[in-house]
């Protein structure tokens, strides 16, 4: 890459985008996997009533809603990678 390079890297931005996607999948899946222990935890009471309503009323769906928006940042990414090649050929 030029030191008069403007614009983007844009192989590296597809990978930069691309992995985003990934990461994303991997925050999805880790709270889907703990939502399943949760599930399974041998626990009653109003503390684990309470616990759960924080888990599945606030904290997974912004878990959640992070790994979307990581996701979508991602193709937002490779999208102007694209932009860029076009523009640059």
């Amino acid at each position: 890459m030029s030191a008069n390079m403007q614009g983007m890297d844009t192989e590296h931005g597809r990978e930069v985008g691309q992995s985003m996607g990934s990461q994303a999948g991997q925050v999805s899946g880790m709270v889907a996997g703990i939502s399943a222990m949760i599930q399974g935890l041998n626990w009653q009471g109003s503390d684990r009533q309470h616990f759960e309503s924080d888990w599945h009323g606030s904290f997974a769906p912004q878990a959640n809603n992070a790994a979307e928006t990581l996701e979508q940042q991602g193709r937002i990414l490779c999208v102007h990678a694209d932009r860029q090649d076009a523009v640059s050929s």
